[in-house]
């Protein structure tokens, strides 16, 4: 049984790593501004990667984001309460032991802002 459970724990860790953020690119448009797109299996963690690409690009300039615009994208492969709902219930079954597959994806959210480095 322990042996089952470290399995399955190990698998578990092996996807968790497999689904992370992705970089977010910072495009310069007109008139200062810029836009950036986080991509992730969460809005939460698109919004933090599109956030943290501002962060760092009006950093640079000793300056700070300011946000003129968001947008959020679900692209995933389901319904978005659907995934919610299949995520929810492979989060429960995790707590005790049990491995569901689920279909999220690393790209399941897009979350692009657009900004302008203010003082």
């Amino acid at each position: 049984m322990k042996a089952k459970f470290a399995a399955v724990a190990s698998l578990s860790l092996i996807l968790a790593a497999c689904a992370s953020t992705q970089p977010a690119n910072v495009v310069p448009m007109a008139g200062g501004q810029y836009r950036t797109t986080g991509i992730a299996e969460t809005e939460r963690d698109a919004e933090a990667a599109a956030v943290k690409a501002a962060d760092a690009t009006c950093a640079k300039q000793g300056k700070r984001p300011e946000v003129s615009d968001s947008k959020t994208k679900y692209k995933g492969v389901v319904s978005e309460d659907a995934n919610r709902n299949i995520n929810k219930a492979g989060e429960l079954a995790a707590s005790v032991g049990v491995w569901l597959p689920g279909l999220s994806g690393d790209d399941d959210y897009q979350v692009s802002l657009t900004f302008a480095c203010v003082k």
